[in-house]
Parts: C-alpha cells; structure tokens; sequence
C-alpha cells in the first residue's frame, strides 16, 4: 500500500496524555475542596438564605458566588482581582454585581448577572451584596 503509515503512539505519548488528564483531575478536585473551606463547611461552597433580620455572611457569600474567579483574597484568577471595586460606592458597586456595569465600563459576559443569575437560588437582596462589598473592603 502506497502513501499509508502505520499510526501507533508510543508509550512516552501515552504516558503523557495520560500524565496531562492526571494532573488536570487533581488540580480540578483541590480547586473544589479549596472552595469549601474558603466557605468553611469542609466539602462545597454552600450560602443559604438567611431569615429575615440576620446579616448576611459577606466571607461566604463570597466563597459561593466570587472566589472561584476572582481569587480567594479577590487577588484575581480567571476574573479581575477587585481592590477597585472595594472603593466603590454601595450604588456602583451593586450595580456591577447584579448588572455586569461597572462605573467605567461593561463586565465581560463570563461575569454573572446576579440580578438574573440569583445567589443561592434567590434574588440576592440588598443586605447581600452590601456583605460582599463590605467583605471585600476588609481585604487589604
């Protein structure tokens, strides 16, 4: 047979492959352990929504809803680190999270739209987000 060659991998490629899909799982499983104890349940991030006249927890809601991105000390990651947003006022800082504007410009379409999106399964309420902004203003 003309022009045809025998395709096999070698060993070395298979290990790699192999080596890559390896590495790839370990770091996915201790990116979601990670998560779990910035929430501080030991498993997976979780925020529930608190009764009526309890203030949110602005360290868990940030646990759940922003680390993942924007890092566990809002360093940035995937997402912007958020030391600017953090001087924000409570108006423009609102509107980012639950709209995607920031005061100088439109977030990317990876950011969540929490006014749609939701943060537990809810609506986020006003006491939530100003948890998350009075959280961030924490961080130095």
């Amino acid at each position: 047979m003309s022009g045809h060659t025998d395709q096999r991998y070698s060993v070395s490629e298979i290990a790699s492959v192999l080596g890559f899909l390896v590495v790839g799982v370990v770091l996915g499983v201790g990116a979601y352990r990670a998560g779990g104890r910035l929430a501080g349940t030991g498993s997976v991030a979780t925020v529930s929504a608190a009764p009526a006249g309890i203030t949110p927890d602005g360290v868990a809601l940030y646990a759940a809803n922003c680390a993942g991105c924007h890092g566990p000390h809002a360093q940035g990651g995937v997402g912007p680190g958020l030391r600017a947003a953090a001087a924000w006022n409570s108006a423009q800082f609102a509107h980012a999270v639950l709209n995607g504007r920031a005061p100088e410009r439109t977030l990317g379409t990876v950011m969540p739209r929490f006014a749609t999106t939701g943060m537990d399964g809810q609506p986020p309420t006003d006491a939530q987000v100003a948890a998350l902004h009075a959280f961030l203003k924490t961080l130095p």
